[in-house]
């Protein structure tokens, strides 16, 4: 029964045959699996960028002509307005008069229309949409852009300009040009795209294609869009069509969207077949190369194994004699060889000899292997140490790297990025100096292992030393010894500097940062791996800078009112609970001031917008003058300001009011003396303490307010402080400057 088991036993495992040729399909299918995926995803990838480009491109020469549009019809008004100016100051100039006519003329042969309107005779304008772009023209003094869709039955590019030498009515100058869509069409068909002009609030005004409509925008995507970005959108229903949104600006009031589309079907379409075909070409290779590879194994391989398979059979039966017929010279050759020669060294020898010399055989292989493993050990070991120190430096390299990167604070950062640098490749001494584009010079702006009082002071400019040469250059200095260079400045000797030196440059986005100087004491220089560190340092370093700065510049602008440069309300109001919280904490008072600029809207009625701006320009200049540099100024609104003085009672804080009020009413303001009573621009101003009058924030902000409030109630120009014993009664105020203030 043993002996039909192990006779049945080979058939229950597979054949020779089935074990190679069964890896071999699946590696071959394995493959051309990989390779056809990875030949859809680039071309996947490669079709998608293809389209990405040329929205963008087309989007470029879309923006590129409206601005041309743009910039003919104001070089046409300025020509117009110009002559028209002549004309009426010089009334002999009858030749250029008639060059103004004749231009006039020859545009409304072009597309170009020409129109002149009395700016307060709205019945003469023939739309609503050409009167508020008028009125605004004339209201500005100031050319102004608008695409007008209800004038004509093509929208039209149009700018109103005021005319200059009139005071009241204005003559209005209005030029329009058509934006056809075959405009848009000349423009976008050779990239294969369609092109449509959107108005802020989703109107169409003009497309490629008439009838057609691009989706609407969102209002999280249209303030996206308003902030300058470029959005793309990708739009699957009825069919995948991608989209390019972006803002392009008319004049200096004006925004319109431009959106570039393109169809994805045909792409999608291109990636499927490419899919198909690459599925089907796998298998056919597989189907050929089995029937290829299943011949040439029965032929070359097999039937020379079937034949050493009988010999080997036929001598574990005794039959030494028989031999195998072969003249191969591959590997079952020599093997079949190798049996012959056995066989007949088995004829010669006794049986014992043959064991002896199998187990020396056998001995000496084993040797020779375990040489060559201890060898091999030997050298494996040898590069593990290498790998782990090698993985050990960058591990500890990433570490610091991430510690630099995780602050924003500059003075932070420079000195980690420093104490990285010295950490990473020993040095005695590191310098940082940052480039200022403006002075075009290179400040010392951090010190390690130097007195950085020794470098106070201490610049380059781009021709000196060896720190302006790789300003200058962007290319790294390496110095042996800095002793046998003459242009080793030594700090401009403030600090004799020995050994070697390393002086690499940091720039980011194509712009250079600054400078790093590392020193050694000893000569002979930096190896090429510390270098190779140092560069790698610098170069995330000048990135972290970089972030953090923008980071800063940012936060700064957030935090600022664009107008006046103060500080905002937001950002007021969080000083103002940081100062309540101390101030509870440490037991100590503050004081708030409200000030208002009395009869505002008097001068913007008389003087225009504009000039009201500038006002408000010139007070909170004021503001930021007469107060401390701890102190915070910032516009509460509109023509209302608020200042918070940090460890001030109501006394200091009344008379810091009373400086701020004379330092206004001192001041000359244009038009003030035709427009404001006393014929001076004047401040109302309020005053309360914390936590004197109340421990409230909000509260504090209304009692300030209601001060404000009395101050004005009691004629203007004068600072009343609260009183919590007789509210909204006046406290320290002062008598007003003019008899006739109200």
């Amino acid at each position: 029964m043993a002996k039909k088991s192990k006779l049945r036993e080979p058939v229950r495992n597979w054949s020779l045959r089935h074990k190679i040729l069964l890896p071999f399909f699946l590696i071959l299918l394995l493959l051309g699996t990989v390779s056809t995926g990875s030949f859809v995803l680039l071309i996947t990838q490669a079709l998608q960028k293809t389209a990405n480009d040329r929205l963008f491109a087309c989007q470029d020469v879309i923006f590129r002509e409206i601005k041309k549009q743009e910039i003919l019809l104001e070089t046409y008004t300025d020509l117009i307005g110009y002559a028209y100016l002549i004309s009426k100051n010089d009334s002999t100039s009858e030749s250029l008069v008639v060059q103004q006519q004749h231009l006039v003329e020859k545009l409304r042969n072009t597309d170009i229309s020409v129109d002149f309107y009395l700016a307060d005779s709205r019945d003469q304008i023939p739309s609503q949409s050409l009167r508020d772009l008028i009125d605004h023209a004339a209201r500005s003094g100031q050319s102004r852009f608008r695409f007008a869709t209800d004038i004509g039955t093509i929208p039209a590019l149009t700018v109103a300009a005021p005319l200059p030498g009139g005071i009241n009515p204005k003559h209005v100058l209005v030029l329009q040009t058509p934006i056809k869509p075959a405009f848009l069409r000349t423009h976008s068909s050779g990239f294969g795209v369609r092109t449509s002009l959107m108005s802020l609030s989703g109107e169409v005004i003009s497309s490629s294609e008439t009838g057609h409509n691009p989706p609407v925008l969102s209002r999280d995507e249209l303030e996206e869009i308003l902030t300058g970005k470029q959005l793309i959108r990708t739009s699957s229903t009825p069919r995948t069509i991608k989209y390019l949104f972006s803002a392009i600006p008319l004049g200096t009031s004006e925004l319109i969207i431009s959106v570039t589309e393109i169809p994805m079907t045909d792409l999608n379409a291109l990636v499927n077949k490419l899919t198909v075909e690459g599925i089907a070409t796998l298998l056919g290779f597989v189907l050929l190369g089995g029937i290829v590879y299943y011949h040439l194994l029965q032929r070359q391989i097999m039937r020379p194994v079937e034949r050493l398979m009988h010999a080997t059979q036929a001598v574990s039966r005794g039959n030494l004699d028989f031999h195998i017929e072969t003249s191969a010279s591959d590997e079952l050759g020599q093997v079949a060889r190798s049996f012959n020669r056995m066989t007949e060294q088995l004829k010669t020898l006794y049986s014992e000899k043959i064991d002896q010399e199998t187990m020396l055989a056998s001995a000496q292989e084993k040797l020779r292997f375990q040489n060559i493993l201890s060898g091999k050990n030997r050298q494996i070991e040898k590069t593990n140490i290498e790998l782990t120190a090698h993985v050990n430096e960058l591990s500890a390299l990433f570490d610091l790297i991430q510690q630099m990167l995780s602050s924003l604070d500059l003075d932070i950062l420079f000195g980690r990025i420093l104490q990285i640098l010295k950490d990473v490749v020993p040095c005695d001494e590191v310098v940082l100096l940052l480039y200022n584009s403006e002075t075009q010079k290179l400040l010392i702006r951090k010190t390690l292992g130097i007195d950085q009082d020794t470098l106070e002071g201490v610049s380059f400019g781009l021709d000196e030393g060896i720190t302006g040469e790789v300003a200058r250059t962007w290319e790294m200095i390496h110095l042996r010894k800095v002793h046998d260079d003459q242009r080793n400045l030594h700090y401009k000797g403030r600090n004799a500097t020995i050994g070697s030196l390393l002086s690499i440059p940091m720039v980011v986005k194509n712009e250079l940062l600054g400078i790093v100087n590392l020193h050694k004491n000893d000569e002979g220089g930096f190896s090429d791996r510390e270098i190779q560190l140092v560069q790698t340092v610098t170069g995330q370093a000048a990135m972290s800078i970089e972030n953090a700065r923008l980071y800063n510049k940012t936060r700064e602008m957030s935090n600022t009112d664009p107008l006046t440069q103060l500080a905002n309300r937001r950002h007021f109001q969080d000083v103002l609970e940081k100062e309540i919280a101390e101030a509870r904490r440490y037991s100590s008072n503050f004081s708030l001031i409200m000030i208002d600029i009395d009869h505002f809207k008097r001068y913007n009625d008389a003087h225009g917008h504009l000039q009201g701006d500038v006002v408000l320009q010139e007070v909170a200049q004021g503001l930021r003058n007469n107060i401390r540099e701890i102190d915070l100024a910032a516009r509460f609104g509109g023509e209302e300001f608020v200042i918070l003085m940090t460890k001030t009672n109501k006394e200091g804080a009344r008379a810091a009011a009373e400086k701020l009020r004379l330092a206004v009413a001192e001041k000359i303001f244009p038009g003030a003396e035709t427009s404001q009573p006393g014929g001076k621009l004047t401040l109302s101003l309020g005053v309360a303490e914390y936590p004197e009058d109340s421990d409230n924030a909000t509260n504090l902000l209304n009692l300030a307010d209601q001060a404000l409030y009395r101050a004005k109630e009691e004629g203007r120009n004068r600072t009343v402080a609260w009183n919590s014993e007789a509210p909204l009664l006046p406290y320290l105020s002062v008598r007003p400057i003019f008899k006739n203030a109200d």
